[in-house]
């Protein structure tokens, strides 16, 4: 199985479901927006996880990090393991295995 690593400001980002020190914006018809002012994560392109968050297509291809982002704020607001593994391109017994280490809070690149 191969090792992911998380950038450490990522994690707390996606950990507590806040970027840039703001929680990520919802209308009232469910779109979630992301606060792009205070992009301090390195190789994060948080437009890019909006769009896979809302489902705007084309959806664009993440890297490893934006994945991860993007797969807890489609947790948080009740998406399944298959919409999630669909929109981010994997299988998804990968999300279910994110999620898991979600819960236990142990990352797999800290074992």
């Amino acid at each position: 199985m191969p090792t992911i690593h998380i950038h450490p400001r990522l994690r707390a980002v996606a950990s507590s479901y806040r970027i840039g020190g703001t929680a990520p914006a919802r209308e009232a018809a469910g779109r979630v927006y992301v606060s792009t002012t205070a992009t301090g994560v390195p190789g994060v392109d948080f437009l890019a996880v909006e769009r896979v968050v809302n489902d705007d297509l084309p959806l664009p291809l993440l890297n490893e990090a934006e994945q991860h982002l993007a797969a807890r704020l489609m947790t948080r607001s009740g998406l399944g393991a298959d919409e999630i593994a669909e929109r981010l391109r994997m299988e998804p017994r990968t999300v279910t295995r994110w999620r898991a280490a979600w819960k236990t809070g142990v990352e797999e690149g800290d074992r």
